[in-house]
C-alpha cells in the first residue's frame, strides 16, 4: 500500500481536504490463545479504526493517557487560523497532506501565500510556512513547526529555532490553540528566520570532508539511495568554498538530497530527515549550534569508531580514514 496524499491550492480547498481526511474511533481489543476456544477482551487498551474500516493503532483505554485528535481537526484549525490574518496580511494556503497507507501518520505542509517570504540572499527568496505531524499509534504528538521551501531549487525545511515550535501529547484533549499560535508565528517570524540564517552563514566547517561527514552521521543518507554520491553532488551545489563550507550550506545540501536524491520515501517518514538537518542549525536550546565543536565531536566520535570496532565499521568512502587523521591534526593545531 502507498501513502494517501491530498493536494490543496487555497483555504476553501484545505477545508475540504480537512473534511476528506479519515476520521478515527475507538473500539475494543480483544486476545485469543490458541488453546482456549474463546477471545478474551482486553479491559485497558483500546484499538483504533478509521471510518473507511482501517485498523490504525492500539492505545491506551484511559482518556487520562491518550486523547484521540482527529486529523480534520487540526488542518480545520490552522484553516481558521489563516484565515483570522486575511483582513490585515491577506494570506491564503497551498500544500499537500500524506498519510500512511493505515493511516496512523499524518504529515502536513502548508505554505503560506502573502508576506511571508524571508531571503537568505537578495536571489535567494524562502516561502514560509507550517510542518504538521500527528499520527494515531499511541507515539506520535501534534507537532507544529515553520517550514519554509526555497523558490529556486524547490529544496523543503523544517524549522530550525525552537522558538518556532509547538507540541502537545494526545494525554490532553486537541489544543486548538496550538495552531493558532504556529500561524501567528508564521507571520510574526521572518525576521527571526533570518537573523538565524545570517548567523549559519557566519559559521564555517574545515573543509568539504568534514560537511560530508556532519551529514552522514546526523542519519541523513538513511533516506537516500546512494548516500555519499547524493550528499557530495548537492555539496557541491550549494557550498562556494570546499575548503570553508558554512553551517547554512551544509544545511542546504541536506535539504537538498532529501527533496531531490530521495527515491520512494513518503513525506511522513522524509519528516524525520528534515528534522534531522534542522539539527544542523538548532541545538535544542533555540540556540545556532558551534559549528567547530560540531565538526570535532563528529570528527573525534567516527574515528572512535574506527578504533572500538574496527572490524565492522565501514569506511562511507575511500580514504576516509586519511580524511579523519588529517581532520583531526587540523583541530589539535586550532586547539
Amino acid at each position: 500500500m502507498s501513502e494517501e496524499l491530498y493536494r490543496f491550492d487555497s483555504l476553501d480547498e484545505l477545508y475540504q481536504t480537512a473534511e476528506k481526511v479519515p476520521v478515527v474511533d475507538r473500539h475494543e481489543v480483544y486476545a485469543h490463545h490458541e488453546d482456549k476456544d474463546e477471545w478474551e477482551e482486553i479491559p485497558y487498551r483500546d484499538s483504533l479504526w478509521t471510518d473507511d474500516l482501517r485498523a490504525t493503532g492500539v492505545v491506551s483505554s484511559s482518556r487520562d493517557f491518550y486523547n484521540i485528535i482527529q486529523y480534520g481537526d487540526i488542518l480545520e484549525t490552522v484553516g481558521d487560523a489563516v484565515d483570522r490574518h486575511q483582513d490585515s496580511s491577506e494570506l491564503d494556503v497551498t500544500g499537500t497532506v500524506s498519510l500512511s497507507p493505515t493511516a496512523h501518520k499524518m504529515s502536513a505542509k502548508i505554505g503560506l501565500t502573502g508576506d511571508t517570504t524571508v531571503y537568505a540572499a537578495d536571489d535567494d527568496p524562502i516561502d514560509l510556512g507550517l510542518q504538521i505531524r500527528s499520527g494515531h499509534s499511541g507515539f506520535h504528538a501534534v507537532k507544529y513547526d515553520v517550514g519554509g521551501m526555497r523558490q529556486i531549487c524547490s529544496n523543503g525545511m523544517m524549522a530550525f529555532d525552537g522558538r518556532l515550535h509547538f507540541e502537545q501529547t494526545h494525554s490532553e484533549p486537541f489544543q486548538p490553540s496550538l495552531a493558532y499560535n504556529a500561524v501567528d508565528s508564521v507571520v510574526e517570524s521572518p525576521e527571526i528566520v533570518e537573523n538565524r540564517i545570517e548567523e549559519a552563514q557566519n559559521q564555517t566547517f574545515l573543509n568539504q570532508d568534514e560537511a560530508l561527514l556532519v551529514l552522514l552521521e546526523q542519519g541523513i543518507g538513511e533516506y537516500l539511495e546512494q548516500p555519499v554520491p547524493d550528499l557530495l553532488n548537492s555539496l557541491h551545489d550549494e557550498i562556494d568554498d570546499r575548503d570553508s563550507p558554512t553551517l547554512w550550506e551544509t544545511y542546504n545540501a541536506a535539504t537538498r538530497a532529501l527533496t531531490h536524491y530521495s527515491r520512494d520515501v513518503p513525506d511522513y517518514e522524509l519528516d524525520t530527515g528534515f528534522e534531522r538537518a534542522a539539527a544542523l542549525l538548532e541545538n535544542g536550546y533555540s540556540e545556532l549550534p558551534d559549528a567547530t565543536k560540531l565538526g570535532k565531536e563528529t570528527v573525534e566520535d567516527r574515528a572512535n569508531q574506527f578504533i572500538e570496532d574496527q572490524d565492522e565499521t565501514e569506511p562511507y568512502w575511500e580514504g576516509e580514514e586519511e580524511s579523519l587523521r588529517e581532520l583531526m591534526a587540523e583541530h589539535q593545531t586550532q586547539a
